[in-house]
């Protein structure tokens, strides 16, 4: 099929899309303005049939035209259907078709006027248009027609008042009334898009003879360059869309069920549900945390994507100072709830990255946790968690109502979920960390096993589809032109695959990405998985990896694109280290360490005392009495590292102040 008739089909349905969507808009701009009790049904709403009537005169030139087009071209409409939005992924590519069309009004128009010597019915057409957009006055042709729609409303309520039919609107007759402002106001909006192709159209026939057939010629080699760039465009259209990562968590994110299940469980799930029912309780803050470049940023624009019907999605400003946090949040929440009462009740997600510098731990709390923190920990302590106390204090407070609907007193409770990701978890204040059912910590580690696979196979799939889209150009013309329009593609590729076009044989090129055809996979990945003496592979590092490994495979396709990756692979150091992959575990443990032992605490505080007591009666078991021993053993050791904090003059948080107090007291009793 020719472009020039593609760019037919696709200028006929954008019109009548456009007019349908306009003449709905402006009928409910009408109704809006009426008399409310006047409106056929209800208030905003438009029945079937007035709608219907409205479109018809709109869309049947319309419809007829691209009608006469597909028959042309023997195509079904289904068929016509599926051709046109492969043209218009972009706006790019919309633009050309649109000036491809005017293009070739133009040429026909010149074109037929040489052959005859008679002047154009198009031209008559143009004018004709022309001439009505001059004379049509919307604003005073819409009140003239109100006016006259007003007093047939009313002559028929008043023809009914005393008859069976007295509480008639008189809509029907207010409709029939204003169908001819309707049919001029559309008239004159189409005109008005195409008035420059219009004028020209006239121009070129009141020209001078020689300037007519230089004018031809002109547009001739216009219309070249243009079919040439639309086909540019339109591939480059289909590469990005092949690339181009978008929808849910499941659709961006490969593998990883079990991160994505938990996120669904505990945070979108509930979050859909109280979209119906504002008594489900969703956590206050989910904490998303692992080593860079494993995927926490597409997981959050998923979430972003998946949840923007029911939630209004905010980033929080990372150029908040510490002194600001408290008065940024403040007006975020404010925001959220306003969203809340005044948006249907839609809750609202805070996303918040590199959380760890507003609500970090002090350097003095992390020195009890010892070999586990680093260097590199401690310079972002020093730098901002001794000086974040309030911040942490104020979080504390918020993570008790912040997901909690607003009632109107407690300022806290706003309808709203932190959603945090950072590399630190291990360094966000141990008080904020503990609040089990308040603080969901979820882990995203390096890619192993069947996640391994997932990420490979799915980067295999983006490369595969966009190496289709390529094939599905090279039967084009200007397919060589085309190819070198596009980023993305090394210019050695697009040479290689301009040539094979040519040479009818691109059609050999193939990418496996169920990786069917991998000799031993396995093997592959019992050597690639992570290792604490190799360290691990990210899955961006994956993804850079599959992206040389698909630019060696066009350059030369005598070989699998999986061979490539082999190559590229054995020359990759993994970008995250042993020692980096080291400090994720160990990240991974404190976090999982602070979560279990908050756990165990929460039940111990309700019943020690009693088993301190019994214990010091001898009314304990064995293994009862062990427990309690252990207990008192760990709990000496940590009143000893709060008492010295105390002496050396620094601060306890208001959570340490109550465990030290406890602990206190519960060691006056063993003594």
């Amino acid at each position: 099929m020719k472009v020039q008739q593609i760019s037919i089909l696709s200028s006929y349905n954008r019109q009548i899309q456009k007019a349908n969507k306009s003449v709905i808009q402006q009928n409910n701009n009408q109704m809006l303005s009426s008399d409310n009790s006047s409106l056929p049904v209800s208030f905003g709403q438009i029945k079937a049939g007035y709608l219907k009537k409205l479109l018809k005169p709109v869309t049947k030139t319309l419809d007829e035209k691209m009608t006469t087009e597909i028959t042309k071209m023997h195509i079904s409409h289904k068929a016509a259907k599926k051709l046109t939005p492969k043209l218009e992924l972009g706006e790019y590519t919309s633009t050309l078709i649109q000036k491809i069309n005017a293009n070739k009004q133009r040429i026909e128009t010149l074109e037929d006027y040489l052959n005859t010597m008679v002047k154009p019915a198009r031209v008559k057409d143009a004018e004709e248009k022309i001439r009505f957009y001059n004379e049509w006055h919307d604003s005073i042709q819409k009140a003239y027609y109100e006016n006259k729609a007003e007093a047939a409303k009313k002559a028929e309520r008043d023809r009914y008042i005393w008859g069976f039919k007295w509480c008639s609107s008189g809509q029907t007759k207010y409709d029939e009334a204003m169908e001819p402002y309707w049919d001029g106001h559309y008239k004159y909006q189409e005109i008005e898009e195409n008035l420059s192709n219009l004028r020209a159209i006239i121009n070129d026939h009141y020209s001078t003879m020689q300037a007519k057939e230089d004018t031809l010629a002109t547009l001739k080699r216009e219309r070249n360059s243009l079919i040439a760039e639309l086909s540019s465009a339109s591939l480059g259209d289909h590469i990005r869309s092949s690339m181009h990562q978008n929808g849910s968590i499941n659709k961006r994110i490969a593998g990883y069920d079990d991160v994505k299940q938990k996120i669904e469980n505990d945070f979108v799930a509930p979050l859909m549900a109280s979209a119906k029912d504002d008594s489900v309780k969703l956590p206050n803050a989910v904490v998303l945390y692992g080593a860079t470049g494993v995927g926490k940023t597409e997981i959050l624009r998923g979430i972003e994507e998946q949840c923007k019907e029911v939630a209004n999605v905010v980033h929080f400003p990372m150029e908040t100072t510490l002194e600001d946090f408290k008065k940024t949040m403040v007006k975020l929440l404010a925001d959220a709830k306003d969203t809340y009462q005044n948006q249907n009740k839609k809750r609202t997600i805070i996303l918040f990255d590199e959380a760890e510098k507003y609500i970090s731990m002090t350097s003095n709390q992390a020195k009890r946790y010892g070999a586990d923190f680093e260097p590199d920990d401690f310079d972002i302590l020093n730098q901002f968690g001794n000086n974040n106390a309030g911040n942490v204090q104020y979080m504390k407070s918020l993570l008790d109502w912040i997901s909690e609907k607003p009632d109107g007193k407690n300022m806290e409770k706003s309808a709203t979920t932190l959603f945090i990701t950072t590399n630190y978890p291990h360094l966000i204040h141990q008080d904020l960390m503990k609040r089990k059912g308040k603080f969901l910590p979820i882990a995203v580690k390096p890619a192993s096993g069947s996640n391994l696979k997932a990420v490979i196979k799915h980067y295999f799939k983006k490369y595969s589809d966009m190496l289709e889209a390529i094939k599905s150009h090279s039967s084009d013309a200007n397919f060589r032109e085309s190819l070198n329009g596009q980023i993305g593609l090394t210019e050695k590729a697009k040479h290689v695959l301009a040539e094979k076009a040519e040479k009818g044989t691109i059609s050999n090129m193939y990418i496996n990405s169920e990786l069917t055809d991998w000799p031993n996979w396995e093997r592959f990945q019992k050597f690639t998985n992570p290792s604490d003496s190799k360290g691990a592979y990210s899955n961006i590092e994956i993804k850079y990896m599959i992206k040389d490994a698909f630019e060696r495979y066009t350059e030369n396709p005598s070989k699998p694109m999986y061979q490539y990756f082999f190559d590229v692979k054995s020359e990759t150091k993994r970008d995250i280290t042993p020692k980096r992959y080291e400090k994720f575990k160990n990240i991974h443990n404190i976090v999982s360490d602070k979560v279990e032992e908050e756990e165990v605490m929460d039940e111990t505080t309700k019943t020690f005392s009693e088993l301190l007591k019994d214990y010091t009666n001898g009314n304990t078991n064995d293994e009862m009495s062990k427990m309690v021993e252990d207990k008192m053993e760990k709990i000496k050791k940590e009143f000893s590292i709060l008492e010295e904090i105390k002496k050396e003059g620094g601060t306890l948080s208001q959570g340490e102040q109550e465990q030290y107090k406890l602990y206190k007291s519960w060691l006056e009793i063993w003594e």
